[in-house]
């Protein structure tokens, strides 16, 4: 499409120059300068019609080669889809064929294994089968065998066991024969009678032992509360109501080890002296004489006379345990 432009641009000019004037007084002369200015304005015509004209040529030769590439491209796609489905059934046929193939083969494979598995299952059990009528065999003729062997040995066993006890058993076989004489024969009046003077028996017997058991159990309270009556008795004449002031005696366990050159101090109190200072209880046991030479000797008399009362024998073995026990009990004495 043509159109047309203008421009307009003002264009200075510069001037200068020198100007003689007459004289009048004075001659002389003057200098000028200084800047012209004009706007200047151009007009275009741009004429555009050739130039459109090969455009829309070259725009309907564009359309064109863009339908013939879609057109083209509509084939290809086609033809690669057309294609790639031929390629897919193909692989998916031969995937699926080959797998067929190969399943085939394992079950015709697991078939021979199962069947030469189940035959030799069937020669097993047969074996079982033998095996279990053989031990069948052998276990009847062992039992026959021990089951004599018992029977012998029990008999044997009651033979002596009836020896031992003899009366005992012989009144126990006699009282037998006797109940089952009162029993099997037709003397029924007799064994209800009987009957009934066994219970009124039994019934008294029963009765005479509660009762003794009664007189235990008073007895036994009667003790119990005397005994309480006397303990109350004694704590309420070992307690006084006196304020007064004594001497309260405990327990105490000092032990004292050496060794080499180290000295270990250990006391051991009740839990009613755990307040109290343990070191300065230790330094007053250490500071007090502690003689124990009676005690010791006292000790001495009761365990050689315990020694002889529990080896009286004079064999060779009690002589030994004898001897060694007194002379580790020297051996102690000694070192202290």
């Amino acid at each position: 499409m043509s159109y047309r432009r203008s421009f307009t641009k003002r264009i200075s000019v510069y001037y200068s120059g020198s100007v003689s004037y007459p004289a009048s007084e004075r001659g002389g002369s003057v200098s000028y300068s200084g800047y012209a200015h004009e706007d200047v304005t151009v007009n275009i015509n741009v004429d555009t019609d050739p130039f459109d004209s090969s455009i829309i040529d070259c725009n309907n030769d564009v359309n064109m080669l863009t339908g013939s590439i879609v057109a083209t491209e509509v084939a290809q796609v086609a033809s690669i889809k057309e294609n790639a489905q031929k390629v897919g059934d193909t692989i998916i046929s031969g995937f699926f064929k080959t797998v067929q193939s190969e399943i085939s083969q394992q079950i015709c494979e697991l078939n021979s294994r199962i069947e030469a598995t189940l035959i030799h299952l069937h020669e097993l059990s047969k074996r079982c089968n033998g095996k279990l009528l053989q031990m069948q065999s052998d276990y009847n003729q062992l039992s026959n065998r021990y089951s004599k062997i018992f029977e012998d040995l029990n008999k044997e066993l009651e033979n002596r066991i009836f020896e031992i006890d003899k009366p005992t058993f012989k009144f126990k076989r006699n009282c037998d024969l006797i109940n089952d004489r009162a029993i099997s024969n037709d003397l029924v009046g007799t064994v209800i009678v009987s009957n009934a003077e066994n219970s009124n028996l039994d019934a008294k017997i029963e009765a005479s032992h509660m009762k003794n058991l009664a007189c235990k159990a008073i007895n036994e309270s009667n003790r119990f509360l005397l005994k309480q009556k006397q303990t109350e008795t004694i704590l309420k004449n070992s307690i006084t109501d006196d304020n007064n002031c004594g001497t309260f005696y405990a327990p105490v366990c000092f032990i004292q080890t050496e060794e080499g050159k180290i000295i270990n101090k250990k006391i051991y109190t009740p839990d009613k002296l755990e307040a109290y200072n343990n070191d300065n209880l230790i330094s007053k046991i250490e500071n007090k004489n502690l003689d124990n030479s009676a005690q010791f000797e006292l000790l001495q008399t009761n365990f050689n006379n315990e020694v002889s009362e529990l080896y009286k024998s004079s064999n060779q073995h009690d002589e030994r345990v004898k001897r060694y026990i007194t002379q580790f009990f020297n051996n102690y004495s000694n070192n202290i």
